[in-house]
């Protein structure tokens, strides 16, 4: 008998990686209308076989980013988004070390707070440092840069008195184009603190440099929409 459960355990995480890879595929074409919430699907029926696939529940958050981004309506955006915080504190309620859980917690707490409204949202300050700096003591190339990348973005949006400071924007910026040199939103972010801070030809540089780099492999068709944003 426990030969049979073995092999009908093997076959259900045959069954779960299956699923996780359909969703990583769709994922990958989310250009196309419908494909980003497609991969959902996907990656939410692997967490019906298994609770316990902690990428299942990040990679859901992720596909979030690209449908909260795309969504028009201030309320559904803000839906999209908090369901995204959602699953990343399931993976990381299952596993308190999942470096890309922590990270896509950090980045959905600011996107829910960008469509919420910053004055609305002051209470995220505190969990998206946290969440954010957790992952830059662990590494701070993850996400191509992306602990630096938050906290550039997050030290220019935060009004001052609660915290934000465009040098240390700019620091953090800086340090994430010393680092991935090929992500495209490190050169925008840092351009619009630029501007904000009357730096008009290093925002120029850095823009220039941004519609110049070649698409990104992994964040190709975020880095054609960076580069549209660039050029405006």
């Amino acid at each position: 008998a426990m030969a049979w459960v073995l092999l009908l355990l093997a076959a259900q995480d045959a069954k779960v990686r299956d699923l996780i890879r359909k969703g990583d595929d769709l994922w990958a074409q989310r250009e196309k209308v419908g494909m980003a919430a497609a991969s959902v699907l996907s990656y939410q029926k692997a967490i019906v076989l298994d609770e316990s696939v902690t990428e299942g529940y990040w990679k859901i958050s992720r596909s979030h980013l690209w449908i909260g981004g795309h969504e028009k309506d201030g309320g559904k955006k803000q839906k999209v988004y908090r369901e995204g915080i959602d699953f990343c504190k399931m993976a990381v309620a299952i596993d308190g070390e999942c470096i890309e859980a922590h990270f896509w917690l950090g980045v959905m707490y600011g996107l829910f707070g960008e469509a919420k409204g910053v004055l609305q949202s002051l209470s995220l300050i505190g969990p998206i440092k946290q969440e954010i700096e957790w992952v830059l003591k662990k590494n701070e190339k993850h996400e191509y840069a992306g602990p630096h990348r938050v906290l550039g973005r997050f030290y220019h949006k935060v009004p001052g008195i609660h915290g934000g400071d465009n040098q240390k924007s700019i620091q953090h910026l800086r340090r994430a184009i010393e680092l991935a040199p090929d992500l495209h939103d490190n050169y925008l972010f840092l351009a619009e603190v630029l501007i904000d801070e009357g730096q008009k030809d290093e925002a120029k540089k850095a823009l220039r440099t941004c519609l110049e780099a070649a698409d990104n492999a992994v964040w190709g068709p975020e880095s054609r929409e960076t580069k549209r944003q660039a050029k405006e």
